[in-house]
């Protein structure tokens, strides 16, 4: 009879311990007022959520403010001996910046246009703490999970809020 031991070593461990789920929203009125949320759920579900509002702003802007900032928080929470083990799945509503994430980042780093772009300061602020960490992203339905809504009626009542 063979016998297995199971071992689980502390980077095992650590790797465990630091996934994280990160919803989220942005939204921007004809009148270029915006509001972005991000809800995090730790290992434990335990949640924490963000949000602001911008003025003068975009839709893809308010998209992209809300991952940069959940992922930021995520990275500056985490212990710095401990932050190579992050791992993240995000859901965002936004094809734009799941695809800019997933397929075209890299590719406009790469051949030097990231500057270039359109919102060039917010992609390279993505672009760098993309660096960091590991991230997993999904496209979502607006209103498809409940993370997905409260992201969604959260950055709204910032956009409207005085």
């Amino acid at each position: 009879m063979t016998e297995f031991i199971s071992r689980i070593t502390p980077e095992i461990k650590k790797k465990r311990e630091l996934k994280y789920v990160l919803y989220t929203d942005g939204t921007c009125d004809e009148n270029n007022v915006g509001g972005w949320a991000s809800i995090i759920l730790d290992k434990n579900e335990k949640q924490f959520t963000f949000s602001g509002k911008e003025e003068n702003t975009t839709s893809n802007r308010m998209e992209m403010v809300a991952i940069i900032e959940g992922l930021n928080w995520i990275y500056t929470s985490v212990k710095p001996e401990h932050r190579k083990y992050i791992t993240v799945t995000m859901y965002s509503d936004s094809i734009y910046c799941v695809n800019t994430i997933k397929f075209w980042i890299n590719n406009w780093e790469k051949d030097r246009s990231l500057n270039t772009r359109p919102n060039s300061d917010l992609l390279i602020q993505l672009f760098d703490i993309l660096k960091k960490i590991t991230v997993d992203t999904k496209w979502i339905q607006r209103v498809s999970s409940q993370y997905a809504w409260s992201a969604d009626k959260i950055a709204n009542e910032r956009r409207i809020e005085n």
